[in-house]
């Protein structure tokens, strides 16, 4: 892929809000997600499809959705504070374990993304558009919190953070890994008592190739964030 030295600024107004959440999952392994435990949540594989999702009977009532091949469950009363485990099945053979841990939030989609970046999807997701096109559809991407065709998706849980000067402090929320590019979700936060207006020069690092912003002005002690795509080639 050629290399582009420049910055893709967008007019991403909208606000960012994350009805989805995102976990990358790997076959036969246990994997932690919260679920609401107040209203149902949309589970569904990126890519594959739902057969079968077991676990402790009387934790939860579920229902299918059997045209998409998705699952909506709630936790009953008695497990609305308890975590518990449930067994998934996919149409493509794969078996995962989720540890499904209740919080009193609004319900949310809960997106399970398969370990491992499908190369030669995501080389054709990469080269098949102009390049500056490409990138404007992966920050598209980003803010939809959909996943191009052989990215990985995961959410970073760290809690390091990183200072904007002295005006806001921001940190890695979650990274979109495709064959050479790379995305980032940055959470920023205002640490004044004014509004403040950021700068796509100032998250630049040597291998940026686009920023963009939710909003480019964040109320006092506001926050908003921030869609970063790097490259290494």
């Amino acid at each position: 892929m050629r290399k582009w030295s420049l910055f893709i600024i967008l007019s991403l107004l909208s606000a960012q809000t994350f009805a989805l959440q995102l976990k990358s999952v790997v076959d036969n392994e246990t994997t932690s997600a919260k679920i609401s435990s107040v209203d149902v949540t949309r589970i569904f594989v990126q890519g594959d499809r739902i057969k079968s999702l077991k676990g402790i009977k009387g934790a939860y009532t579920r229902e299918n959705d059997e045209k998409n091949g998705e699952v909506y469950i709630q936790p009953l009363p008695a497990y609305q504070h308890s975590a518990f485990t449930v067994l998934i099945e996919t149409e493509k053979g794969r078996h995962f374990t989720l540890l499904l841990n209740p919080v009193a939030v609004p319900s949310e989609s809960l997106m399970l993304v398969p370990k491992g970046v499908g190369s030669e999807q995501a080389a054709r997701f990469e080269t098949s558009e102009p390049y500056q096109l490409t990138l404007a559809h992966l920050i598209q991407a980003m803010t939809k919190n959909s996943v191009p065709e052989g990215y990985q998706v995961r959410e970073v849980n760290s809690k390091k953070c990183a200072k904007l000067g002295n005006i806001a402090v921001f940190s890695l929320k979650t990274v979109y890994q495709g064959l050479n590019l790379r995305g980032e979700i940055l959470e920023l936060t205002n640490s004044k008592p004014y509004v403040i207006t950021l700068n796509e020069s100032s998250f630049y690092q040597p291998g940026t190739r686009a920023v963009s912003f939710a909003s480019t002005s964040v109320k006092p002690h506001g926050k908003t964030y921030v869609y970063r795509i790097s490259s290494h080639v």
